[in-house]
């Protein structure tokens, strides 16, 4: 079968600049002209003042190797009469007197800790904001998470059960490892999980978990919106325990990228969300959140890939209540797309996708090059 030329649309809209991104909204194809990010052929200039910042403890965070933050994670939730069990891949305390979970990795897909750092102060949606990056790569994906949660830990008298996981950036490996102790039986009664290792501002990721008054009640105590991602350690956790689990925004954007960056206030905002979500489950008659477990169809059409910056967002709720997931497509169904994009070294290169839909497509390459952004894809096709 021949190849049909797709060439890349020519933007007929109203753009507009955020922070970090530049945000495309085109009226025919939203879902995939909102792949936008910082170009490689438009270099990255960090911004602000070196190495000052007015967030000293999430720097600190930032700046541990994996190993020197499991050790100062000890130290810390002592302080607020947890008593922290070590185990391989993990760090684990039992709740005091909040039936929910609160989960971040350790880890970052970063190969140095942080050394030197920028920050700036800017305006977005109509208020200050502080914006932080790195030349090593600030790691928000996932140090935003734990300094969220010692963040809560410091503020507030809520003492939910904590799970610290190793090396998700690689396949789950802590929270595998941790389903493998026999202490994944003790989350069994919590009412809930909550993962904070999410990009955006206001998302909310159920993954597999498919009970849809879970996601009902969390959009309606945070007003965040459901959105859409393929795995974190709740993904391994959820399945265990059988109990319900969402992964809430952090603030940080451009994860997996030397560019990437934390937008403090959104990620202050996480931090009260999630407080109200604590606080929520404290009330008696609130009763255990069930995981109920997708199609396995479901799961086959959309793991493969990341979600990183909200790629297909209300889109992808209306296709999935349309179609059937009853079917996998056979061979003579899948789609074929060729991509033709741009390096970090301004060659051109031409790779080939397949998928159950074009969606599918463009998000399996968007996974497989998690450094370039649509900005920098020539042309595409479908055959």
């Amino acid at each position: 079968m021949g190849k049909k030329k797709n060439k890349k649309a020519k933007v007929n809209a109203a753009s507009y600049t955020g922070i970090g991104t530049t945000t495309v909204v085109n009226t025919n194809n939203a879902w995939w002209e909102n792949l936008n990010g910082p170009s490689i052929k438009q270099p990255y200039i960090y911004k602000g003042d070196l190495n000052k910042t007015d967030f000293p403890e999430f720097i600190k965070v930032c700046r541990f190797p994996q190993k020197n933050l499991k050790q100062y994670l000890v130290r810390e939730i002592e302080k607020y009469g947890y008593t922290p069990i070590v185990g391989d891949g993990f760090l684990y305390a039992r709740s005091e007197n909040c039936p929910v979970l609160l989960t971040a990795h350790m880890d970052t897909v970063h190969k140095k800790p942080v050394k030197d750092f920028y920050e700036f102060k800017t305006e977005k949606n109509g208020r200050n904001v502080h914006i932080i990056s790195s030349p090593e790569g600030i790691g928000g994906d996932d140090r935003c998470g734990i300094y969220m949660i010692l963040h809560i830990l410091r503020e507030t008298d809520l003492r939910p059960a904590l799970l610290f996981c190793e090396d998700e950036e690689i396949g789950g490996i802590g929270s595998n490892k941790f389903c493998s102790t026999g202490y994944h039986e003790e989350l069994c009664d919590l009412k809930f999980f909550i993962e904070l290792d999410r990009a955006n501002a206001n998302d909310l990721v159920f993954y597999d978990d498919d009970n849809v008054d879970f996601h009902t009640w969390c959009e309606d105590q945070t007003g965040y919106r459901e959105n859409f991602g393929s795995f974190s350690d709740i993904s391994n956790l959820s399945p265990a325990t059988g109990v319900s689990s969402v992964n809430i925004s952090c603030g940080y954007y451009n994860a997996h990228t030397l560019r990437e960056e934390v937008i403090v206030e959104e990620m202050m905002d996480s931090i009260l969300m999630t407080e109200k979500l604590l606080t929520a489950a404290q009330d008696e008659s609130l009763e255990v959140f069930e995981y109920v477990e997708v199609p396995s169809s479901l799961k086959w059409a959309w793991d493969d890939y990341d979600d990183y910056y909200g790629y297909y967002g209300k889109d992808y709720k209306d296709y999935r209540g349309t179609y059937d997931y009853s079917q996998k497509k056979s061979p003579e169904e899948v789609v074929m797309m060729g991509i033709v994009f741009l390096t970090r070294d301004l060659k051109e290169e031409e790779t080939f996708i397949s998928g159950v839909t074009e969606e599918d497509c463009i998000g399996q390459f968007i996974l497989e090059h998690p450094d370039i952004c649509w900005n920098d894809v020539l042309d595409y096709y479908f055959y």
